[in-house]
């Protein structure tokens, strides 16, 4: 049985396994998992951890998560400042940008944007809907109108989740896919 609930920060490190393990990027590679964590997981959990969800098992331990940065303007400003500019590996300042830059066209539509991931045994399951269904719930209740994402061209298991979920394509490269979703 698994329980959706707000990130706290003693799942930190198991949240962190995740982000890394669930990875299609060279993740055995330490330059390559700290810039995972500095690019998709960090910013999330110590800046707006009240934006961020996990499901949890019966023993308390984080199976998978939801992160979100409700603003864009605002995430690209500290995003930048505080973890692309003031690291030093290569590998954030290479994909940092990159990351603003797939979601920047959308931005005024689509204010908020997430991250999803679950271990691989805890996926089909649900877990990935009521994640989902928890920070929408929550970003509604805000005011926020609308999220968006994006997902490697390749992720077949996470398109067809985002598309049955309702998210619909804003823009498609070789590489990745940005989908959308209106909240009000």
């Amino acid at each position: 049985m698994y329980t959706i609930r707000s990130y706290q920060e003693k799942a930190r490190k198991v949240v962190e396994g995740i982000c890394i393990g669930t990875s299609d990027y060279f993740s055995q590679n330490p330059l390559m998992r700290e810039a995972l964590l500095q690019v998709f997981c960090h910013y999330y959990i110590e800046k707006e951890p009240g934006n961020c969800f996990v499901a949890v098992d019966e023993n308390d331990r984080a199976v998978g998560y939801i992160l979100c940065a409700e603003n864009f303007s605002e995430w690209e400003q500290l995003f930048q400042k505080d973890y692309i500019e003031l690291s030093d590996n290569p590998a954030t300042k290479m994909m940092g940008p990159g990351t603003i830059d797939g979601l920047k066209d959308f931005a005024a539509d689509y204010p908020a944007h997430l991250h999803i991931d679950l271990n691989e045994g805890c996926q089909r399951q649900g877990l990935g809907t009521r994640l989902m269904d928890t920070l929408l719930a929550h970003l509604r209740e805000k005011g926020i109108s609308g999220v968006m994402l994006c997902v490697a061209a390749d992720n077949e298991k996470g398109k067809s989740f985002y598309h049955k979920y309702g998210f619909t394509v804003l823009e498609k490269t070789d590489r990745e896919i940005t989908m959308g979703m209106k909240l009000g």
